[in-house]
């Protein structure tokens, strides 16, 4: 009985930690609209949005970079586009972000990730392969293009990986899946929905046929929430039944919450380029006006931390952001983001921490 019980509580414990990494992206697109919906579900976090700028040299970071004495570049580049990001792990780091040309991209964790390896070509710790891309492109062809000729996406040790869902401002979408040593790619062609959570889209895809809305022979009951698949199902069934009512943006909120509200919410329109957000601890939603940033070669990076006590549009409450302040998200940041409760305490984490604040000493302001 014991061992069974145990059994029991290992299988619970395992089933609510997937539920709670349950995120999920869509794109509501037609003629008059193109707006973007993301929730991050996982658990409270620290983080801040970032204003980075084009005209920046940048070098590839891996882990091994990140971790050791190792530090020198394999891989530059100078970014040619601004972009807004969401970084839980510092500057250069984030988990999902738009570009000021509309360019879209977020990862969700993935249990079945793979690594895809290109001895031509250099390592890049995952979040900044998103920065990389924002940083590189202006559409989704173009990202998928030049995948195999980019750098390898460095997941972290010993824990599973992520998938991405892109989209742009032209309303093209895909999904980028790591498997079997292959990325899997799907554009709009692959995708009757641009919608995507936790499980391989051709997985969730096949599972919602069963009901009605779909043709199927089973009547879908939208408040079903016993399983992670069920929000597929509901964005899903909403996404199919928008009917364009100039106010989009109001309607992917309503998506996002039906889902499962996130402890991190944002909503992107790419036609007016308003960038909409809010947290679990500062529910009331925020509005960056992107066309009102400056990404110039030389304005100076400036973020707001996500949980900001300000309201309404938040341009004017960016700061400078500068060494010692992204050694603080970055601090709060990578044990949670490693999800190791003795990697804060580690050698390897000073280490990292003072290799991070080098990598961006010539970028970021020094105090």
């Amino acid at each position: 009985m014991k061992l069974l019980f145990l059994r029991f509580i290992i299988i619970y414990f395992f089933f609510y930690s997937v539920q709670n990494r349950a995120c999920s992206a869509f794109l509501l697109t037609g003629k008059n609209h193109n707006v973007v919906g993301f929730n991050e579900n996982w658990k409270t976090m620290p983080g801040m949005i970032v204003i980075n700028k084009r005209d920046v040299l940048k070098r590839n970071i891996s882990w091994r970079n990140l971790t050791t004495d190792q530090t020198l570049p394999n891989k530059q580049w100078t970014s040619k586009f601004g972009s807004v990001t969401f970084n839980l792990l510092g500057y250069d780091f984030p988990c999902y972000g738009v570009n000021e040309k509309g360019l879209f991209l977020v990862e969700l964790y993935l249990e079945e990730t793979t690594k895809v390896y290109n001895p031509k070509q250099p390592n890049m710790f995952w979040a900044q392969w998103i920065q990389y891309q924002l940083d590189n492109y202006k559409s989704v062809k173009e990202v998928v293009d030049h995948l195999n000729e980019g750098p390898n996406i460095d997941w972290w040790p010993n824990a599973a990986g992520s998938h991405f869902f892109l989209t742009d401002a032209k309303g093209n979408s895909a999904t980028i899946a790591l498997l079997n040593g292959k990325y899997t790619v799907l554009t709009n062609k692959e995708m009757p929905m641009p919608l995507l959570c936790n499980n391989q889209y051709h997985k969730d895809l096949s599972a919602a046929k069963k009901f009605d809305f779909l043709g199927g022979n089973e009547k879908f009951d939208f408040n079903q929430s016993k399983n992670w698949e069920d929000r597929y199902n509901r964005a899903y069934y909403m996404l199919k039944n928008y009917t364009y009512d100039n106010r989009p943006v109001d309607y992917a909120w309503n998506i996002l919450n039906s889902i499962h509200p996130g402890e991190w919410q944002t909503v992107i329109d790419t036609k007016k380029m308003n960038l909409y957000f809010r947290s679990d601890l500062k529910k009331e939603v925020k509005i960056i006006d992107i066309n009102r940033l400056d990404f110039s070669k030389n304005s100076s990076i400036k973020y707001l931390d996500i949980h900001t006590d300000e309201t309404g549009t938040v341009n004017d409450y960016f700061q400078n952001l500068t060494v010692l302040k992204n050694s603080e998200y970055v601090e709060k940041g990578f044990p949670i983001g490693y999800d190791n409760k003795e990697f804060g305490t580690s050698d390897i984490f000073e280490t990292l921490k003072k290799n991070i604040a080098k990598f961006f000493g010539d970028i970021l302001q020094g105090s």
